[in-house]
This record gives C-alpha cells, structure tokens and sequence, in this order.
C-alpha cells in the first residue's frame, strides 16, 4: 500500500535525472576530441603509441574503404581481430562509415562465432591474415586487414574526415553503433543493437559524473565481445584522455596484468569483484586514482581492503547489455555495515521502476521486478522480433509510446533511494562477471544424442565458490562411464570456456517435485575423481598438487589431472 506521498517519492522524486543532451554519434564525439587535441596520446598498445590525429587518419581511410564497398547506416560489420591497435582502428573506421560493428571474440569455440555470423548476416567481416577465427565455409564476404590488396587500397584512400555527403545516407542518432551476443534462455545467444543516442547519453553521463582529464589513462581490459569493453574505450576516446589497451591472455595473469597498467601508468581502471580480491594479494597499480567495479555483486568487505590497500574509491557500476552498458553506480562507503555495495541511483535521463507482478510499483525495502526506462534502450535484438516485445515492453509509467525494460532482477529501493540487488526472477546467473543463461548449456547438451534429459545448474557448496553443473540422464545402452568426458566435450564445442560446466553428473532420472517440476534440491552434491594421474615425484610437484588440491576442496590432485575437471 503506497500513500500519495511515497508514490509520488518512487516514481517522480527518485526518478528526477533529466539533463538536457544534445544528440549526436560516436563518430563526431571522437572528431571533436581529435580537432580539439590531434597530438594528444589517444592509444596505447604495449610499445605503441598513436596520437589523435594518427587514429583519426588510419579510421578515415579504412571509413571511405568500407564506404566504397557498399558499407553504411544499418549496415552491419564483423570484426575478427586480435587485440590490437587495428582492432580499434577498425571498430571506429566501421563507426565512421556509419555501421554498426559485430565484435567476435577469437577465443570463442569456433561453432559459436559460425552460428554468429550466420544468425546475423553481416555485410561484411574484418580479420586478419593470421586468424582462423572466421570458419572456411562462411560466405560473409572478407577484408584482410594485412592483406596485401587491402593494404594497396588503403594507401589510396582518403585520410579525410568522414561527411555525411560521403556515406551511402547520413548517420543519425537513431542507427545502431553495436551489436553485442548475451547468453539465451531459449538455448540460443542472441543479439543486442545498441544505437548512437544511448551511447551518446551513458557518455554524457561518465563525462558529468565520472569524468576524465587529458593525463587519463584508461585500462581497457574487457573482452570487445562484452559490453563492458564500450565505455572502457569510449569514455576516453571521447573525453581526450588515452586508451591503454591489453593484449590477449594478460587477464588470465594477475601478476602480469598489474605490471602493465603500472608500466602505461593507467589511472582509472574496471574489474570484476572475484578478479579485484585475486589482485589485491599481488600489489597494487602506484597511478591509479580511480576503480570501478562491476558484473557481480561487490561486497562490503572488499570494498574495504581495496580502500585501505590501494588507497582509491571504487564505484560500483550496474547495467544490463540491454540498456547500454551502465544505468546506475554507486561509490562503496568503506565504512558500511551492509553486506554489499548498493546498485545505486540511475544515470541521467533514465528512470527506475520497481514493481510488482501487476506492474505496481513497490515501497522501498520491499523487492520487485526493475524496469528501466530511458534514452538508453537498445533498439531491441537483432532479428527476433518476439523476443524484443516480450523484453522491452510499453510503460505505463511515462508518456505515451514510451517503453521501458524488464531486467529480471529482483531489486529493492533503499529509504534514501539507491536499489539494492536481491537476486533474479528466472535462472540467469553471474560466474565471475560472465551473463549466464543455464537454458542455453542445456540445449547444447540436450543435442548430445546420448543424453535423454538435462539439468544445468549453479552450486555454492562452498561459499564464495560459484560452479556449473550439469546433470545429465542418459539414453538406453549409452556408456555412463564416458558420458561426463563426452558432454564436456560437446560443451566446449559449442560454447565459450566460462559456460562448459566444471562437473557432470549421471542420474537414472531427474528427482521431481510433487506437481512434477525438477526438485533442485534433491540434486546431489558433485564428486570430482581424483588421482587419474601418476602421484608426484618431486618436493615441487608435491607442493603444487597440494596447493591444488587446497584450492579446489579436495583430498588429493594427481600431477597429471586436468584442473579443469576437478573443478
């Protein structure tokens, strides 16, 4: 029950964030920057540098190359290039030429990126001569970056900038800038078109609040293929501070990593939480004056030691692929007594709305589904029509035609009116930062034909500890004993590394409930062989299989055990 008062405080007071914008695109937001600072440090990529004027050139001939091809608004472009300085030359190339880019992560199984291009249909896919990431029997049509034609054609383009008499039709706030692949509930990944204004506006916004001076240097460490990455390299690429851009496999060392954004000396910098309390216990970046976290819960505890041993905020970033990255930060109060830090308050332009399974909205402290509405939107997902209105539906909550966003997250207002996250409405899960849809591992392995019927899950036997499983009941006169091995395996095919599940487990049947529905409570707890391999033979080997099997909850590790199926 809400008095007058308090409806008014939910839906008007808190939700007060307009802020005029003018509307614009990505591509005059970095011109602006590259006429106002055109020797400006805008790149960093290990021993290379280039300035603002040197990316803008690069970007404008490779720009009137795609245009020469055909390229323009609501054009779509896949990029399958390693981490580079021709990765980004080319994302704002395809910007420019009025595209919307279709980054690929080459670390991906290559099933995965095959069934990326063939559901989006791109006019076109940018690689490398050195990458097979881009299957053999794809018709997408090819530029080889370093190709020998490639690069002859690109001396003979024009470094001019990019006008809209030059395009095939003007670019407009309106035509989309990226599309993006989140996990699918229906067992297929599906695909997310952001446009120009909403990026335009979540960078208006990281410029007002969160703003970045001409010495900053960014750490842009996310995958491209996830939506963090985009304001990691295009907040400062459009504020005229520098992007200080990782090469592949450096986030899987956190030693490395730390000792990289020290070397570039990186002020302002993202993780996710479970990677910051990795980071922690391996020093510290001496430049950084800035954190910010996101993709899981942080909890109050971290934010504390960050504070006392790094010695900078951390702010707390939240936003669904959907609405363009980020919609609401907090910055973690060292001295709270909450378990964890609050989603926060929404960005400008946008509002926030709590409701109940009757589109009513909720009083604070008690939990409901958060819509979102705003500038912020995403169009919608690329070629699934049915999926987009069952998602981005109309709100009743603003003025006629507006739509607003159903998150699935389980969220409560505080009496000072940040959001609280409680948890979700379906069985979507965050593993270490990655979006997870179960529904998608077990189409995969439901395909398997010596599977009859699955289960995926999230455990924490051991809190803190957050691992896939997988339950499978198999098909008449299939060999149990090789089923966990080949389901993985099948797994690993299909889908990214962090999605394979850690255990696998057979069962006669799947335990049921009284009404019938999968009784998840009645799954066992996972066992993980050990001792496959020979035992250790050195005080070395001794060691490692011992801090092994600390780490992973288990009585013993053999030297030759795959870390990967323990756990």
């Amino acid at each position: 029950v809400l008095d007058t008062e308090e409806r008014h405080r939910i839906l008007t007071t808190w939700n007060d964030t307009a802020l005029p914008t003018t509307p614009a695109t990505l591509p005059q937001l970095f011109q602006a920057q590259a006429a106002r600072h055109p020797q400006a440090e805008a790149v960093v990529f290990g021993a290379q540098r280039l300035s603002y004027a040197d990316l803008d050139i690069r970007s404008n001939r490779l720009a009137h190359r795609l245009i020469a091809a055909g390229i323009g608004p609501e054009s779509l472009v896949a990029l399958a290039l390693p981490r580079s300085v021709d990765l980004l030359t080319a994302m704002l190339a395809v910007l420019k030429s009025g595209a919307a880019y279709l980054p690929l992560d080459l670390a991906h199984p290559a099933a995965r990126i095959a069934f990326q291009l063939d559901d989006a249909r791109p006019s076109l896919v940018i690689t490398s001569a050195a990458s097979t990431a881009v299957p053999d029997g794809t018709t997408v049509p090819r530029l080889v970056l370093d190709g020998p034609e490639a690069t002859a054609a690109l001396t003979e383009q024009s470094g001019d900038p990019v006008a809209d008499t030059d395009r095939t039709t003007p670019l407009l706030p309106t035509h989309p800038a990226y599309v993006i692949y989140t996990s699918g509930s229906t067992g297929r990944p599906k695909a997310v078109v952001v446009h120009h204004a909403g990026l335009a506006n979540q960078l208006a916004w990281l410029a007002a609040d969160h703003g970045l001076a001409p010495d900053d240097v960014v750490l842009a460490r996310t995958s491209t293929a996830f939506d963090a990455s985009v304001w990691e390299l295009w907040h400062p690429l459009a504020s005229g501070a520098a992007v200080c851009l990782t090469p592949d496999g450096l986030g899987g060392d956190p030693r490395a990593l730390l000792r990289y954004a020290a070397e570039h000396r990186v002020t302002v910098a993202q993780f996710v939480p479970s990677q910051l309390a990795t980071l922690l216990d391996e020093g510290r970046i001496g430049s950084l004056r800035r954190l910010f976290s996101g993709g899981e819960p942080l909890s109050a505890d971290l934010t504390r030691r960050i504070t006392d041993s790094w010695n900078v905020p951390v702010t707390n970033l939240y936003g669904p692929t959907e609405t363009t990255v980020q919609i609401a930060s907090a910055t973690g109060d060292p001295t709270a007594s909450t378990a964890t830090v609050p989603l926060g308050r929404p960005v400008h332009n946008t509002r926030f709305f709590v409701l109940d399974a009757a589109l009513r909205p909720v009083p604070p402290r008690v939990a409901g589904e958060l819509y979102i509405a705003g500038p912020q939107l995403a169009r919608g997902y690329l070629g699934r029509p049915g999926l987009t209105a069952e998602r981005f539906v109309a709100c009743p909550y603003g003025e006629p035609g507006r739509r607003m966003y159903r998150t699935g997250d389980m969220v409560r207002w505080t009496t000072g009116g940040e959001l609280e996250f409680v948890g979700r409405t379906d069985d979507q899960v965050k593993i270490r930062g990655f979006r997870i849809e179960p529904g998608e591992i077990q189409a995969v392995l439901a395909a398997h034909p010596a599977v009859a019927q699955t289960a995926v899950l999230v455990r924490e036997d051991t809190p803190g500890d957050k691992r896939l499983v997988a339950y499978l009941v198999p098909t008449p006169d299939t060999d149990e004993a090789g089923l966990p091995a080949q389901a993985r395996a099948a797994a690993a095919e299909r889908l990214p590394e962090y999605m394979v599940p850690s255990a696998v487990v057979v069962l006669e049947s799947l335990p049921l409930t009284a009404n019938g529905k999968l009784d998840r409570r009645a799954l066992p707890v996972p066992t993980y062989s050990t001792g496959a391999g020979r035992a250790a033979a050195t005080l070395r080997e001794e060691l490692l299989c011992t801090v092994f099997a600390e780490v992973l909850g288990l009585p013993s590790v053999g030297v030759e055990d795959s870390f990967f199926d323990l756990g």
